[in-house]
């Protein structure tokens, strides 16, 4: 389903300054953000993306779902090449990202979602039937209400939503329950296993901070450092990498960010 190969992307300050000692104008310097990445995800499973902030996940998610592009590498979606198939590789994918402002707080719950679903090029019956489908799915019957009304929660729930509209095949979460108390996180956690992972088979690309979120769900794990992919496969794989036969996934992400670590 997803295929990245050698992706590297580098990020520029916008701001010059003046260097006194060679009386020169100077550009700061780049911070890379990936650093050849590469890796393959069959179709459903769950990838577990982990690192510190500033590690590169969220980069790495913008950059499947071609909002940017890298600068060396190559990224595939469903058989789409980026780049030259990006309007295919959209139509296959949903990403929700923690950006509530994404939406527009003056409309409806409602009306956000059939404002996005045309954007896809649905038309109005499938928009109506689509939505009531996602709306009973969520037991939401609050879809009425500005969305600035909604709480932290509600909102997930329409960002999910907004994810699912065109079913796609491949979802990107980026931290999905973050900001949300244990009961509803759970409950989101609950329904993405059930729902989206057993009984309508998507792959899942997610990054999380939670150790215990990823592994409640994950089949494979990622681990993000600096920009670089310092271990990729199942948690068996990776206590085999460690040589730690009965090492937590949090022991595991400790021993491969630590700053003087060299594995």
């Amino acid at each position: 389903m997803v295929k990245l190969e050698n992706i590297t992307k580098d990020f520029f300050p916008p701001l010059s300054y003046y260097d006194l000692l060679s009386l020169r104008w100077k550009r700061n310097e780049p911070t890379r953000a990936l650093d050849n990445v590469s890796f393959s995800l069959p179709k459903g499973k769950v990838l577990a993306v982990l690192g510190p902030n500033g590690a590169g996940k969220t980069t790495l998610l913008k950059i499947i779902s071609t909002l940017i592009l890298p600068d060396r590498g190559r990224v595939s979606v469903n058989g789409y090449t980026s780049a030259s198939d990006d309007e295919k590789i959209k139509s296959s994918l949903g990403m929700v990202i923690d950006e509530e402002r994404s939406f527009y707080w003056r409309l409806t719950g409602r009306q956000n979602l059939e404002f996005f679903a045309s954007l896809y090029g649905m038309n109005n019956i499938t928009i109506k039937t689509r939505i009531n489908v996602l709306l009973d799915l969520f037991k939401v019957d609050y879809d009425d209400k500005r969305f600035d009304s909604y709480s932290t929660g509600m909102k997930k729930h329409f960002a999910l939503m907004r994810g699912l509209l065109h079913d796609p095949e491949l979802l990107l979460f980026d931290e999905p329950t973050k900001s949300l108390d244990f009961a509803a996180a759970s409950s989101l956690r609950d329904f993405i296993k059930a729902t989206l992972v057993k009984k309508q088979g998507k792959t899942i690309i997610f990054t999380t901070h939670q150790m215990d979120e990823a592994l409640d769900f994950a089949d494979l794990y990622m681990i993000l450092n600096k920009g670089k992919m310092k271990a990729f496969g199942t948690l068996d794989e990776l206590r085999k990498k460690l040589n730690h036969p009965d090492g937590t996934i949090g022991q595991i992400f400790l021993k491969l960010t630590q700053e003087n670590n060299n594995v």
